[in-house]
């Protein structure tokens, strides 16, 4: 294969439209060699996987593919370093938890929040959920122009979120911004000054949690955060450790903050672009509520709002023929996977009948595939059925004007102005 390929993850026309340069990599170099300072990890070798069978290959196998390989965010300078720690000190240590963990901890992480986030209480927010998509879209009702991110997109999962966790409505505006500020740095470049005041935000953020948890205890209720302090393992767990510590505890409320808001509001974004340029599905959907599960399959692949994650090379191994060295840094680039035309037939084009619907890796693939998967899909399949049944036609205002943000790992609409109809 010809190695004569080029790959910039942080050259804006790529950003904006990347899907050209992963055929390019699948193609002619399914694994590249990319410049690890140019993704915020100077001084590693960053090995870039772009093939569906090779990344899913990776994630099948923590014992070689190490998932304790930091942060996605770029390495600080010893100045700006020192200037964290300094904000920091007032909060609780940032505890590696399930996103970056490998068995045993990752096993024990998994089972005890397995624990308190349920299929069932999962299940049971579907009235509430169904409620709060009611709510917004009667607070837009009639006009002919929304702002969707601001007026849907961006507020439906922080809510059913908070709902989750308990965030009263005096509270839900720091929730976003606590959110913000959990992801401002991941893949994507930003000022010291910036880090600073989103490291502050987090501290912010783990002093208000860190009181409920306290509450919980000595006032349990029938919630998450009670379940999560009550979570025990069992003799037959076959698995070591106690149950979760305030530090641990903070991690995890952060990584479903985070993992439930963020890519839920990028995904329901790209959604309704494909629906505005695919007035046909649109018009399906409307007729028959119960496609929205295969259109958000659809849209979770050709979407991947989280464009792929990092794993740490613990042997000597290959990876389609290529030798990949011990302590090697790997990109698994799950946006590139969910478009293989080894897999996905014509991958560009949005099918929500295609036969390999159900291939896709968009929440991952493995023993870390995403614990608020279940929570993204009954969100955005409420959303599609609340819109459905209250909009008659969608179009894009200015869709040549749609600019993506900046990170190369999480992927998402800056804004979305739609004009439509009503029933």
């Amino acid at each position: 294969m010809s190695t004569d390929v080029s790959f910039d993850a942080t050259n804006d026309a790529v950003v904006q439209c990347p899907y050209d340069s992963y055929r390019a990599m699948r193609d002619n170099a399914p694994v590249l060699e990319l410049d690890g300072a140019d993704l915020g990890r100077p001084g590693e070798r960053v090995f870039a996987v772009s093939r569906h069978e090779d990344v899913k290959r990776i994630l099948r196998d923590p014992n070689t593919f190490s998932s304790r390989f930091g942060s996605p965010a770029a390495t600080p300078s010893p100045e700006l370093l020192a200037r964290l720690k300094e904000v920091s000190k007032d909060g609780w240590p940032n505890v590696s938890t399930m996103l970056t963990e490998d068995p045993p901890s990752h096993t024990r992480y998994r089972r005890l929040v397995s624990m308190a986030f349920t299929p069932k209480r999962v299940a049971l927010l579907e009235p509430a959920i169904k409620e709060i998509c009611e709510e917004l879209v009667a607070g837009f009702a009639r006009q002919p122009r929304v702002d969707f991110m601001e007026k849907f997109a961006v507020p439906l999962p922080v809510a059913a979120v908070a709902t989750i966790l308990e965030i009263p409505d005096t509270h839900r505006e720091e929730f976003k911004q606590w959110a913000d500020s959990s992801v401002a740095a991941i893949g994507r470049a930003i000022s010291d000054d910036e880090r600073v005041a989103a490291e502050r935000d987090i501290v912010a953020q783990q002093k208000y949690f860190a009181s409920e948890l306290d509450l919980r205890r000595t006032e349990p209720r029938d919630d998450f955060l009670t379940d999560l302090i009550n979570a025990e393992l069992a003799p037959d767990d076959d698995v070591e450790g106690g149950p979760l510590n305030t530090a641990e505890m903070l991690s995890i409320i952060r990584q479903i903050q985070v993992a439930g808001s963020e890519t839920t509001a990028s995904l329901l974004a790209d959604l309704m672009v494909q629906l505005a340029e695919h007035p046909d599905e649109w018009e399906k959907l409307k007729a028959d509520p119960s496609r929205a599960g295969r259109v958000v399959e659809e849209g979770l692949r050709w979407a991947s709002p989280n464009q792929g994650l990092f794993r740490i090379v613990k042997a000597d191994t290959e990876i389609a023929g290529t030798p990949i060295p011990k302590g090697s840094t790997v990109w698994v680039m799950y946006g590139s996977a969910d478009h293989d035309d080894r897999i996905f037939d014509d991958p560009e084009a949005f099918c929500p009948d295609r036969d390999s619907l159900n291939s896709h890796i968009a929440f991952g693939h493995g023993i870390h595939v995403c614990l608020g998967a279940a929570l993204a899909r009954l969100e955005t399949v409420t959303a599609l059925k609340t819109l459905a049944a209250h909009i008659d036609t969608i179009s894009v205002v200015e869709p040549e004007s749609l600019r993506y943000g900046s990170s190369f790992i999480l992927r998402g609409l800056q804004a979305l102005e739609l004009e439509l109809t009503y029933q």
